[in-house]
């Protein structure tokens, strides 16, 4: 059983009654609950399993809404009398609807019965429980009757029109569902007529002569008959129903089992749910919250496997709440479907229980404060949880001195640490978040502030504790500007350490995702140019098959004709005196191989050369040219021609033999200072000369000191050149997440040997 005070903190119970929606049977909803969590691996995986296999069905027509049956089973269990009218149809409907269920399975099983029964029933009855009086035992009843009233009608027509001078009106009157002739009073003892009443006045007779009085009997028996026939149908439609119970029963916990994947199905598909994969520690990639539906900013937090407990810090609204909030809910909604909304990639883990203390618990029936509410609650939660547990605690120790609440809160984290699976929790104290940094089963974590703009940006950043930003926070909400400056100036004149540590942290990242950035483009450039040699290698190994051969036919065609030649040499030298015009052929002849010799080799010394350094070339790579190995980078490689611009800035084309690789520059450490950077931002740098390497040091080195002297835009000469300066800068621009727009300068300010930046 999940706790209550964990599924009020989260608001379950409100993103279950949106998943209910769209369940199809009232037992179906009232089935889907808190109490389907669970922390067995195999119920989630199958649960997830049928789910998905519903998401794939969506596309076709849905199924029929059942009308609620349990009422049906306990009134069969309950007595032996007939069944309502009401009942059956409802019994016919929810068969009707569980072959629907069938088709929408794609289950092609024997229901013949199951279809003869519901048929029968909503052709028999309809809503009102009434039996239909076109039911074919009916229609043949009616028309008797109808004949019966017609003759009726016919006779009590002609009766009038024979007798007008003793008849009161010239039409007949419906009285106690019985046709009767009204007759004057004085025609009393009229002979073969019963009275069978008069007027209020007594003027007026109600007769019902013998003929008509034998039509009147036979219509009230017809009646009666289409009444018990219709009676009949009901007690058969209510025998076999009864008959059927025991599998309406099953039927129902079919029901049951499908309207709750069936819902949640509709539910993933709505909010694009996925199914995370099942680990030790949390990863979860743009988690939702669902309850926000398109407002809901994606939250993204990935622990490492050896931390325990996250401490989450920040600016006062700026989204710590509502990010535990989604951990705890997406938890629980993946232990009760297996899906939540957020990105492929996401990894949860199983939790055997779930904690939270969120919000405030003051209680004034039990005279309970504030801190006193929360310390109660934490205290069950130290006690129950276990090895497996998730405790999500916010603004732990708050409400009471910040020097006890802050001693208390590390030790409550302390704690947790040991005896839970993970604890996450928000703080505003500094001395929780060095404490966190001193454990190493710990991580801190922040909400992103944008300070620009005085606004949270709800993104959340790992590995850095949060400032509190409580007076940007007042400014947002409007304080008076007296307070706000007061309170900045006493800010200044203290202790602002923390302050400080942050920006040298954030510049901490901030290099670190540039030498991660660095090492990605130079991974995916070694990659391309592996691929590329395995393509090449695999080509000149066709080539060398194809050349192998063509040698051995032109070799075997050479010897072919230089055997000829050969032959009339040595017939020519054996015939005869040895002459001086057949030393002449004879020499002519060594002369020709020699030179065929000579040529063959030139040819394997040339193709030697050319495949020497037969790795693709690609632009932007450093290499070698000629003699003298001066050192360049390529432009483009085209043929058996490379454009190269050296490094004292000339342009070159050359033969690909001439170009050779540079060796390897070492790859550059990644090692981050902590002190703070004592660069200094400048409105305009200048790049030209510098290799692309260098310019984007230069720039990460200039983005480093904007950020941290708050200088929001500057510009960057790099000049037009090849375009290889513009070209990186403006590709490395787009992979930085602090710039918020990059463009070419205005023509008469450079135009495109100038770029503008804005720093976010």
């Amino acid at each position: 059983m999940i706790d209550a005070r964990t599924v009020r903190d989260t608001e379950l119970d409100k993103v279950l009654s949106t998943i209910r929606k769209a369940a199809l049977s009232p037992e179906g909803r009232d089935a889907i609950t808190p109490d389907l969590v669970t922390s067995e691996r195999t119920v989630i995986e199958c649960r997830a399993e049928r789910i998905e296999g519903y998401m794939n069905l969506l596309s076709g027509r849905a199924p029929d809404p059942f009308p609620p049956v349990s009422d049906i089973l306990s009134f069969i269990s309950s007595t032996h009398a007939d069944l309502p009218g009401e009942s059956i149809w409802r019994a016919g409907s929810f068969l009707h609807s569980y072959l629907t269920m069938l088709a929408f399975l794609e289950r092609h099983e024997k229901g013949d019965e199951v279809r003869t029964l519901s048929e029968d029933i909503l052709s028999a009855i309809d809503q009102e429980g009434t039996v239909h009086d076109d039911h074919p035992r009916i229609v043949p009843l009616i028309r008797e009757r109808e004949r019966i009233r017609a003759e009726r009608e016919r006779f009590s027509s002609r009766f009038i029109a024979e007798n007008r001078t003793l008849v009161q009106q010239s039409e007949a009157m419906y009285r106690n569902e019985r046709v009767v002739i009204p007759i004057r009073s004085d025609q009393r003892r009229m002979s073969g007529c019963y009275i069978s009443g008069a007027s209020s006045s007594g003027n007026t007779l109600f007769a019902e002569p013998q003929e008509l009085l034998q039509l009147n009997n036979e219509a009230v028996i017809a009646d009666e008959r289409i009444r018990a026939e219709k009676l009949r149908i009901i007690h058969d439609l209510s025998d076999r129903v009864r008959s059927f119970s025991s599998r309406l029963d099953g039927m129902l916990g079919e029901v049951i089992d499908f309207d709750f994947h069936y819902a949640f199905a509709c539910w993933a598909k709505k909010v694009r749910a996925i199914h995370p994969q099942c680990g030790d520690t949390l990863s979860l990639i743009d988690g939702r919250h669902p309850l926000l539906g398109e407002k809901a900013v994606p939250i993204t937090v990935k622990l490492p496997p050896s931390v325990k407990a996250l401490v989450l810090s920040g600016a006062n609204a700026g989204g710590k709440t509502v990010t535990m909030k989604t951990i705890a809910l997406l938890s629980l909604l993946n232990q009760i479907s297996g899906y939540i909304p957020a990105s492929e990639g996401s990894v949860l883990p199983i939790y055997t229980s779930i904690y939270t203390d969120i919000g405030d618990g003051q209680s004034i029936l039990d005279a309970a404060s504030t801190f006193s509410s929360h310390m109660k609650n934490i205290a069950s939660i130290c006690r129950s949880s276990d090895s497996g547990s998730l405790v999500i605690l916010d603004e732990l120790g708050s409400g009471t001195d910040p020097e006890e609440g802050a001693a208390l809160s590390s030790a409550v984290l302390s704690y947790l640490t040991k005896h839970a699976a993970l604890t996450c929790i928000t703080s505003h104290y500094s001395q929780v978040k060095s404490f966190a940094y001193s454990h190493d089963a710990m991580m801190n974590a922040s909400m992103e502030f944008d300070e620009r703009s005085g606004m949270p940006t709800y993104r959340v950043l790992e590995g850095i504790p949060g400032d509190s930003h409580a007076i940007a926070t007042a400014v947002r909400m409007k304080l008076p500007k007296e307070i706000t400056d007061e309170a900045s100036e006493m800010l200044r004149g203290g202790d602002a350490t923390s302050a400080r540590i942050i920006k040298a942290l954030l510049s901490k990242e901030r290099t670190l995702d540039r030498k991660i950035t660095e090492l990605s483009m130079m991974k995916k450039a070694e990659e391309r140019t592996a691929a590329m040699l395995k393509d090449r290698e695999k080509e000149l190994e066709r080539k060398e098959n194809e050349l192998r051969k063509e040698g051995v036919e032109e070799l075997s065609r050479y010897l072919r004709s230089t055997r000829r030649e050969l032959e009339k040499l040595v017939m020519d030298v054996r015939t005869g005196k040895l002459t001086s015009e057949k030393t002449k052929k004879v020499k002519e002849y060594i002369s020709s191989v020699e030179k065929k010799k000579a040529e063959e080799e030139q040819l394997v010394r040339e193709e030697e050369e050319e495949v020497a350094d037969d790795r693709p070339l690609l632009p932007g790579e450093r290499v070698l040219c000629g003699s003298s190995s001066a050192a360049g980078r390529v432009i483009e490689c085209s043929g058996n021609r490379v454009s190269v611009i050296l490094d004292n800035g000339l342009r070159m084309e050359l033969r690909r033999s001439m170009v050779r690789h540079a060796p390897l520059e070492k790859a550059p450490s990644v090692s981050v200072e902590f002190p703070l950077s004592s660069k200094k931002a400048e409105y305009t740098i200048d790049v030209r000369g510098l290799t692309l390497s260098e310019a984007l040091m230069r720039l990460d080195d200039q983005i480093e000191a904007a950020l941290l002297s708050s200088l929001r835009s500057f510009s960057i000469i790099h000049g037009y050149g090849d375009g290889i300066l513009s070209r990186g800068i403006h590709e490395y621009l787009s992979k930085r997440r602090e710039v918020q727009d990059y463009r070419f300068a205005r023509p008469e300010d450079g135009g495109m040997g100038k770029t503008y930046v804005s720093l976010s």
